[in-house]
């Protein structure tokens, strides 16, 4: 069964398993986002999707000037760019009708029971009236 172990270096199966860890390594690194998800506002109308340029605000303008239309929250990875979350933000307000994201907080940074560290970042999805 191990026979092979007394071959010389280097081993068959060791550059699948340093390509394997390498492969882990660059993904978790990579702090990957998870996809954001979408909670409609009670009462909301549902709209189609909005084509053009979603904006960031940092305070809710006055409540004459747009519907909410729910509120976006996506997380990621602890070395995940804030970047990148509010680019997945503002992509799933888009898709549900909003053309405008108001964000709710800073970026929540929170430990799993495992012990990994995440991060968490929500924004109201909200329609400009123009």
């Amino acid at each position: 069964m191990f026979d092979n172990l007394n071959t010389p270096w280097p081993r068959p199966w060791v550059g699948a398993a340093l390509t394997l860890l390498l492969a882990v390594l660059v993904a978790a690194i990579s702090g990957c986002t998870s996809s954001a998800k979408f909670q409609p506002t009670s009462g909301s109308e549902h709209l189609p999707p909005f084509e053009g340029q979603v904006i960031v605000l940092e305070n809710l303008p006055s409540s004459n000037q747009f519907k909410r239309v729910g509120v976006v929250i996506v997380e990621g990875a602890l070395l995940t760019k804030v970047s990148d979350m509010v680019a997945a933000l503002k992509e799933k307000a888009a898709e549900s009708g909003a053309n405008a994201i108001v964000m709710q907080s800073p970026v929540k940074v929170s430990k799993n029971t495992d012990g990994s560290t995440h991060k968490k970042l929500a924004a109201w999805a909200i329609r400009l009236n123009r």
